[in-house]
């Protein structure tokens, strides 16, 4: 079997690579949590920080089911003392991103990879393919990530240029929203 080759951008897989080598290498990968009478096996678990790092792909995004059980199942865990750390597959490891979802409990802050932030391979799903909970959802994630707001914006005017139409790139709502905003959608990827 010919291995996979490793994408340069961060994916579940690089995630637990990232987490176990900064932060705690007894990282648990996809297994049950002991302390929920709920069989929810989160992408990554820290014993050592009561900590769960979830990797949200696109899926998370596309689908209302998703988004929604995303919502409850993190007031489970924290009601269980965990703490829910949730990473957008448009978000890379840098140092500002590092700081703001982990503070102090990860002290080497170098960029983990050497990717841009935002929608920037030819398959990435865009929001224009999100449902509307998922709109919402990455509305969220511009002002949770305000640091890398730019750089996620900016990524969405370049495929809107060159994709030479907007709307396969965001709902109008997001346009029309992003659109009134300082350093948003450009009026030259209409």
């Amino acid at each position: 079997m010919t291995p996979v080759a490793e994408r340069p951008y961060l994916d579940e897989s690089s995630l637990g690579r990232f987490l176990r080598q900064r932060l705690d290498p007894d990282t648990l990968s996809n297994a049950s949590i002991p302390r929920t009478a709920r069989r929810f096996r989160p992408d990554y678990r820290s014993e050592r920080h009561s900590l769960i790092v979830e990797f949200d792909g696109d899926q998370h995004y596309r689908s209302a089911k998703h988004v929604i059980e995303d919502k409850a199942r993190d007031q489970i865990l924290a009601d269980a003392g965990y703490r829910i750390i949730r990473v957008p597959y448009f978000v890379q490891m840098t140092e500002p991103v590092i700081g703001h979802l982990f503070g102090n409990l990860i002290t080497n802050r170098a960029r983990f990879k050497d990717f841009p932030h935002g929608f920037i391979t030819d398959a990435v799903v865009f929001p224009a393919d999100f449902c509307e909970l998922g709109i919402e959802r990455f509305l969220a994630d511009l002002s949770r990530f305000a640091a890398i707001r730019d750089d996620i914006l900016a990524s969405l005017e370049r495929a809107a240029i060159a994709k030479g139409d907007w709307r396969l790139v965001y709902p109008p709502s997001v346009h029309d929203r992003l659109s009134a905003q300082p350093s948003c959608a450009s009026e030259q990827a209409r």
